[in-house]
């Protein structure tokens, strides 16, 4: 089958990209990406109400049908898993058995932003941030008024990248917000960004190539939130162990070691031995929440594209 021709803005580099970002100005977009397996598409509106449906094209030729993504009102959010025999959506994430090489996005209500990325390497920048501290404010995930929520690190995170940039969230009110219905949690990484682009700031999930690659943000004043795992190899982690975590990298020692607002850490500030948790994040896919002002998004593009 044949499609047509669409564009982005990269020039026709769109095969070494990381990141993507287009504007849309109809209810339906094709975007090229980078030839993966998999793909985490965001997207960024002030509208309240919506539904986005994805079509996965692949480098065999073959064309999914449209596959239900998402629908949110201002009462609830729900991922909708869509599925075909082409390529299929779990929470979060598109895949497919072959490479898709672009995707389509069809939107009920104006999107501002579609934010797509991929787990492809980019050039690592040779950046420098020894030494970098960012002033992010801390929070803890553990909420005394909600005694039994302790997976709140998502949310604790993102309201920390929301509150750097000049916020004042709480936990509470951003675990509201991003929550999904579909499996009750709220650590749906698209959710998380999409409620960044509702608070009027650029949000994107993106893969990194490593903490050289993450340095880079942080030299240019950009805290991220990473998303990490480790069975019993991490020392100084708050637990013994996850199957998926999220802090937010703040910083760097004189001796390039990371230090990280952990909003599950007892001193919520912390570090970790570089190489151990570049193994553990990496493992877990090197994905990490951004978030800039809206006119700092092609500086966004720049850095996670190296």
């Amino acid at each position: 089958m044949t499609w047509p021709r669409c564009g982005t803005p990269t020039n026709g580099r769109f095969d070494r990209l990381v990141l993507s970002i287009v504007y849309p100005h109809e209810p339906r977009t094709i975007v090229r990406i980078a030839p993966a397996h998999e793909a985490v598409v965001c997207w960024n509106t002030r509208q309240p109400k919506g539904r986005i449906d994805l079509t996965a094209y692949r480098a065999d030729g073959q064309v999914s049908s449209w596959l239900p993504y998402v629908a949110f009102d201002a009462n609830e959010r729900r991922s909708l898993n869509g599925r075909d025999d082409v390529a299929s959506l779990e929470t979060d994430i598109l895949s497919s058995g072959e490479a898709i090489v672009a995707i389509e996005v069809r939107s009920e209500g104006e999107l501002d932003a579609i934010v797509i990325s991929t787990p492809v390497h980019a050039p690592r920048p040779t950046v420098d941030a020894n030494g970098v501290m960012l002033d992010v404010p801390p929070l803890s995930q553990y909420v005394p008024a909600y005694p039994d929520q302790r997976g709140w690190c998502s949310p604790a995170s993102l309201a920390m990248l929301l509150n750097f940039w000049g916020g004042s969230y709480t936990v509470e009110a951003v675990a509201e917000a991003v929550m999904d219905a579909a499996y009750g949690g709220t650590g749906n990484w698209a959710f998380n960004a999409a409620f960044a682009g509702e608070c009027g700031l650029r949000g994107a999930v993106i893969h990194l190539d490593g903490i050289a690659h993450a340095a880079a943000f942080v030299a240019s004043g950009i805290p991220l939130a990473l998303s990490f795992s480790w069975k019993d190899e991490l020392a100084g982690a708050p637990l013994a162990h996850s199957t998926g975590h999220l802090a937010v990298l703040r910083g760097f020692t004189k001796h390039g070691h990371p230090q990280f607002n952990d909003p599950a850490h007892p001193d919520l500030t912390t570090m970790y031995d570089r190489a151990s948790f570049e193994r553990v994040w990496q493992r877990h896919g090197g994905i990490a929440y951004a978030l800039v002002p809206q006119e700092r998004s092609n500086e966004l593009l720049r850095l996670a594209n190296g």
